[in-house]
Parts: structure tokens; C-alpha cells; sequence
């Protein structure tokens, strides 16, 4: 960008801060005309005037345009850190910034909010980021291509956050790639066809994603792309579990060297649950302990570490019923104090544990397949499904268990549906 242009803006944004009028800033160095095209970035001009007209704003116009181009590269930098995952960072460039007068030019009016968005979101607050989220797409028509572009990106980490799961893949699948290079939306589309059990579709993704942390050399990322792979190699059926626990082991100590206990405790649940599933009740229990111990109970992972710790217990009969109910009525507390997962999870725990078969699958009814068909949770639709339909006939309820299995059919259609 020109330096007069440049100059120009800065002269306008600080004359108009000033409630200074065109008129009372020109007065004796040039005509209003001359300080409109200046301000417009239409007109050449000398030095001395330039000067002039900074001297009566009380700014130094070198340094301001310095400034407007550190600015501009800080931009840069806090979306990379953002990408990158470097909390200190983020939080360290967000106060630089905000700290900065010229944040307040239109020139960075679009990109400041769409990172900042961005950044409410990595800080796991989507309420706060949907207000600036707001005001950005109140200006939408305004914006680039690319801008276009990174707030669907915005948003599609915002649905996943909020549980709109087909909401987050159908604004992410929207992107034109041809003009957005941040390769990273193509995480979180694998993320959210994970929630919603399309397995060969979040591999496809995730191995884009993959490609793109390797480029850019960004190792948390990667950590989380592998991690996301491994995830998907044991959906549909069990691999083999030494080449499964060889992987997790390989993550957890790259894990240990970054120094990433976050991601680290989300390995070992991961491998706690695969523990699980193969029956390995003891070796699931230790590593869910560990996992637990890696993260405050005011973080949003705890709940879930918690979950499964619970689930496993009950399945592996590891502890007596007083225990779990203690530990259920903890992270039922957990869930309705934290964004975490949904309370109904603990209450269903409670109701099993006090064998309350009534109450347990009213709340299958009422909340836990609303909330999962609203979410796309297919696998344990299916399983709540099937649970609550032979629930209604051994109770004979027989119109709502009907009813029950239309949804079921309806849900799962051939593959040979519209063929001749």
C-alpha cells in the first residue's frame, strides 16, 4: 500500500478522534479540498505539509506509519499463533493489539474482529465469540473473499463447540479452498464428522488437515491430526490393540517433549476407552486416573474423562455401588456448574446405578435422543434407540414403541433406495 495512502488514513482516523472538524485542521497549511484528497489517498503532497498537519494532530506520522504496519504483521502473527495453538502467545498479542489506537481503522476493522472471534472461540467462550461474530456479519457485504471465507471457517468451529454438528460440516464444506489458504477448517470438518460417526469422511479430512500442519511444521497440531486418525482406525471395528498402544505410547511422549499435558490426557482417555472396549477393565481404570489427574475439574474435559471412568467401572464391576453413585453425583455437580457434557449423562448414571428403570429411560426420551438427534451423535442414537423401543415393549407400550421403530427405519435407509 502506498505511504500517502497510508498517511492519508492515519491523518483522517486521528483528525476525527480529535473531533476535530477539516476546516480547523487546515487552517493556514492547506485548503479543506487538498486535506479531502490527502485523506482519500487521491493526491500527492510535500513533506513540510504532512508534517504540518501531524504536528496540530500531536502525532508523529513517521512513527505512526510504522506502527500501522507493525500492526498490520501482528495481525499475522496472532492468527498463526492461534492456528498453532501457543496460548501464551495469543494472549500476550491479543493485549499488544487491543492496546494499539489504530486497531480502531476500518483497514483492520474486519480482520480484528474475525481473529478476535477466533480467539474467544480457541478460549473456549463461543458466547463471547457470536457477539463479535455479530458484528461482523453485520458488515458481510464489506468484506473479501478471503474474509468471506474465514467466517464461515468462524463459524464452523463455532457450531462444533455449540454441538450443531451438521450445521458446523455443511458451513465448512461451503469454503472455497481456491481462496482461503488456512487448510487448518479441514481439522475440524474431520472433528465434526467424528461426532457424527462418519469415520471414512474424517479420515479423508483429517489426512488434509495432516498435510498442512506438516507443511507449516506446527507439532501440536499434528499430534491432534494423528490423534484423530488413530481414533478413526478403531471406529468400526477393533485394530489390533499392540499397533493401537504402540501409536498412543509414540503420541503420548511426543506429548511429554512439547511439554502438552492437555493433549496428553486426552491420549490416555482415548486409550482408556480402547482399553474398555477390548475389556480391559484394570488397564482402562489406570489410565483414566492418569488422564483425570492431568486436568482441573473446572475443565470441560474432566466431565468426559469422568464419563468413562464411571462407564468402565460399572462394566468392569471395579467399584461398589456407593462409590459410583458418589462419583456420579460428582460429575452430575461438574456438569451443571461447566460447559461440559451434558448433566443427562451423569443422571443416566445415577438412574442405572439406583436401578430406577422408569426414570432412566423417561430421561432417554425427554433429553438424551433429542439432544443427540440435534447433534448427530449416530452411534448413540442407535444405541438409545434400540434401548428405549424394547424398553416400551417389555413396559407394553406398543403405539410408542411403533412409532419408535418407523423413526428407527426411516433413519436407516438402503443403500439400493431409488433404484429401479
Amino acid at each position: 500500500m502506498g505511504e500517502f495512502l497510508v498517511e492519508g488514513k492515519i491523518i483522517k482516523f486521528y483528525r476525527e478522534k480529535a473531533q476535530m472538524t477539516q476546516k480547523e485542521l487546515v487552517q493556514g497549511i492547506c485548503s479543506i479540498t487538498h486535506l479531502s484528497k490527502i485523506e482519500r489517498g487521491i493526491t500527492e503532497y510535500s513533506k513540510e505539509m504532512i508534517t504540518l498537519l501531524s504536528e496540530r494532530l500531536q502525532i508523529d506520522i513517521t512513527e505512526e506509519v510504522r506502527k500501522y504496519h507493525l500492526l498490520s504483521g501482528k495481525l499475522d502473527e496472532w492468527q498463526n499463533a492461534l492456528i498453532s495453538q501457543q496460548t501464551e502467545d495469543t494472549a500476550r498479542l491479543k493485549k499488544e493489539i487491543e492496546d494499539e489506537p489504530l486497531r480502531e481503522l476500518p483497514d483492520f476493522h474486519a480482520s480484528y474482529n474475525l481473529i478476535l472471534s477466533r480467539y474467544h472461540l480457541f478460549m473456549n467462550l463461543p458466547e463471547k465469540a457470536f457477539e463479535t461474530i455479530q458484528i461482523i456479519q453485520g458488515k458481510e457485504s464489506q468484506l473479501s473473499s478471503y474474509e468471506r471465507n474465514y467466517l464461515k471457517h468462524i463459524m464452523g468451529i463455532y457450531y462444533f463447540l455449540t454441538g450443531q454438528f451438521k450445521d458446523c460440516i455443511n458451513i465448512l464444506t461451503s469454503i472455497d479452498h481456491t481462496g482461503y489458504h488456512h487448510n487448518e477448517y479441514y481439522y475440524h470438518l474431520a472433528l465434526a464428522h467424528h461426532s457424527t460417526h462418519s469415520n471414512i469422511a474424517s479420515y479423508y479430512y483429517a489426512e488434509k488437515a495432516l498435510a498442512y500442519f506438516r507443511k507449516t511444521l506446527n507439532v501440536l497440531r499434528i499430534i491432534d491430526t494423528e490423534t484423530m486418525m488413530l481414533v478413526q482406525l478403531n471406529s468400526r471395528e477393533l485394530h489390533d490393540f499392540d499397533d493401537t498402544k504402540k501409536k498412543y505410547d509414540s503420541l503420548i511422549k511426543m506429548c511429554d517433549t512439547c511439554q502438552a499435558y492437555d493433549r496428553k490426557s486426552k491420549l490416555l482417555n482415548n486409550l482408556a476407552f480402547e482399553c474398555y472396549r477390548r475389556k480391559r477393565f484394570d488397564d482402562a481404570r489406570k489410565l483414566y486416573e492418569r488422564a483425570l489427574q492431568l486436568v482441573d475439574e473446572d475443565n470441560p474435559f474432566y466431565t468426559m474423562f469422568l464419563d468413562g471412568y464411571i462407564n468402565n467401572a460399572i462394566k468392569g464391576k471395579l467399584l461398589n455401588n456407593t462409590e459410583l453413585t458418589d462419583l456420579a453425583k460428582k460429575g452430575l455437580r461438574l456438569a451443571q456448574k461447566h460447559n461440559g457434557m451434558p448433566p443427562f449423562y451423569f443422571q443416566l448414571h445415577l438412574y442405572a446405578i439406583q436401578e430406577e428403570e422408569e426414570k432412566f429411560y423417561r430421561l432417554i426420551e425427554e433429553e438424551a435422543l433429542p439432544y443427540f438427534r440435534k447433534t448427530g451423535y449416530i452411534v448413540l442414537i442407535d444405541h438409545y434407540e434400540k434401548k428405549l423401543f424394547h424398553y416400551l415393549v417389555k413396559i407394553n407400550e406398543t403405539t410408542k414403541a411403533l412409532q419408535l421403530a418407523q423413526i428407527i427405519i426411516e433413519s436407516h435407509k438402503s443403500h439400493y433406495d431409488g433404484m429401479n
